[in-house]
């Protein structure tokens, strides 16, 4: 999924074609273009992932692994849902 938006409390906007998803948490500073894959869940608890992450400004020729906590994912219309109800009007 590429990097596309920032969100509240550092939180990042994913996006790739089969939808969107929203994660925060992790120990680096990612850019728009940077890339992020899912590779598998840590923590059911808490939404936990072991993530890689490849940089935009390295040309994506290196992968580092993070953990990140994905807080949402799904499609543009569930997205503008969970944005409408998560955020204080």
């Amino acid at each position: 999924m590429n990097v596309v938006g920032y969100l509240h409390h550092a939180d990042l906007l994913l996006e790739d074609e089969q939808g969107m998803a929203i994660i925060g948490g992790g120990n680096y500073v990612l850019s728009l273009g940077d890339k992020v894959s899912l590779k598998r869940m840590l923590d059911p608890t808490k939404n936990l992932y072991l993530v890689d992450i490849s940089f935009a400004s390295n040309q994506h020729d290196s992968i580092c692994e993070d953990t990140w906590v994905l807080k949402f994912e799904g499609c543009r219309d569930a997205l503008s849902r969970y944005l409408s109800n998560t955020t204080v009007h």
